[in-house]
């Protein structure tokens, strides 16, 4: 038997240090396929059972979407292990061991990131539909388009890396998924227009929570205390900024030499592999949440749509002859002689139920009448509160 070279020796070593890493790799990624298939499977009961409608039906098809390419993504990665294994240690060619390890660099990473891509697109789809139920109706409506036309560029850029991708498969010569320029940069346009989608989506999203809490909230607590919709609504906002933080780190790491510091040392290494196989899941899981979230039984924000609208006035105005007056009027009330008639605020909370305990927006609404009756003449009152 012919000893091994200090060249085989580095490969086995090499190959060995791949072996660990796609182990550990891949049990923590079928830890969180596990967890994802559970949320699925939850998201179906609810989609389909609870809430079925034409739009949950096709939000169910985009997370059924999702957990495919997801599978198929790990699916890549389990062919990927068992080929390097097979490519070197178990083949009977007469090549050299060398030239056998060199043959995983031919392994179809690249259409993981053509698969990861298209994911990031349906993930932004249910993002944005989130915000749709909150600006469906107002003059404000336009805002809409700023998202919409990040998922556009996000579309895009999802073609052209399926575009790089089979050019790769076609002709291997012409390098990898990384040399060349357009398709590096292409992938880190698709990172940025990922960003700039869930940024702004998050960003709207706080913009009608300060609404509500300036407004309506506000009339509902008795305390400091969040009522339940505002908590819904601030984690939809936190979630929304951990999921910011989740795609600002690719184009962080594609811009600068962050890339190089993560093969510096074999545990970075080591921990940035264990990362990249992560993130598929991640990415699938979080949209998941949101439609959990937001369709659950638990939820305070309902699937219909239903908008509370509330017209007061927050200082008391003086008249010729009638006493001071306080309203508070849906967006359809007339408005009266004598008062001044501020401009509708808008918020999608679809249904508030029991807030601050046992306190309801109904039983709210009836303190208000007896509270407005008192105020204006002859105990009568003129506004109504939007249920």
């Amino acid at each position: 038997m012919s000893s091994l070279t200090d060249e085989d020796i580095h490969t086995l070593r090499s190959i060995g240090r791949d072996t660990i890493k796609s182990i550990v790799s891949l049990c923590v990624e079928a830890v969180l396929w596990t967890i994802y298939l559970v949320l699925v499977v939850c998201a179906g009961n609810i989609l389909m059972f609870k809430r079925r409608s034409k739009m949950t039906l096709i939000m169910f098809l985009i997370v059924l979407a999702m957990f495919v390419m997801d599978s198929a993504i790990c699916v890549i990665d389990v062919n990927n292990a068992i080929k390097e294994i097979s490519y070197t240690l178990t083949s009977n060619s007469d090549r050299s061991l060398s030239d056998r390890y060199s043959l995983t660099l031919d392994l179809p990473w690249p259409a993981e990131s053509a698969i990861y891509a298209f994911m990031s697109n349906l993930g932004d789809v249910i993002v944005i539909w989130r915000v749709h139920a909150f600006y469906a109706t107002g003059n404000d409506r336009w805002l809409l388009l700023i998202p919409l036309a990040f998922l556009a560029g996000s579309f895009a850029t999802s073609g052209l890396i399926t575009f790089c991708v089979v050019k790769l498969v076609e002709d291997p010569s012409i390098g990898d998924f990384v040399n060349p320029p357009f398709c590096k940069n292409v992938q880190l346009a698709s990172y940025c227009t990922t960003l700039a989608t869930t940024g702004a989506a998050t960003l709207m999203i706080s913009y009608k929570t300060w609404q509500y809490r300036r407004t309506i909230g506000r009339l509902l607590r008795g305390s400091n205390t969040m009522t339940k919709c505002e908590r819904v609504m601030a984690i939809l906002i936190e979630s929304g900024i951990v999921f910011f933080l989740f795609f600002l780190e690719p184009v962080v790491t594609d811009i600068g030499h962050v890339r190089e510091l993560e093969h510096s040392t074999p545990g970075l290494d080591f921990a940035s592999q264990v990362w990249t196989y992560m993130t598929s899941h991640i990415l699938g899981i979080y949209p998941l949440v949101i439609l959990i979230l937001v369709h659950s039984e638990r939820s305070y924000i309902e699937n219909t749509n239903t908008w509370t609208s509330a017209h007061f006035q927050t200082s008391m105005e003086y008249t010729h002859s009638t006493d001071s007056r306080r309203y508070w009027n849906n967006s359809h009330s007339a408005a009266t002689d004598g008062a001044t008639r501020t401009r509708p605020i808008e918020v999608n909370v679809h249904e508030l139920r029991d807030v601050n305990g046992n306190v309801s927006l109904k039983s709210l609404g009836d303190t208000m009448d007896e509270t407005v009756g008192r105020l204006t003449p002859e105990g009568k009152h003129s506004g109504s509160v939007a249920l």
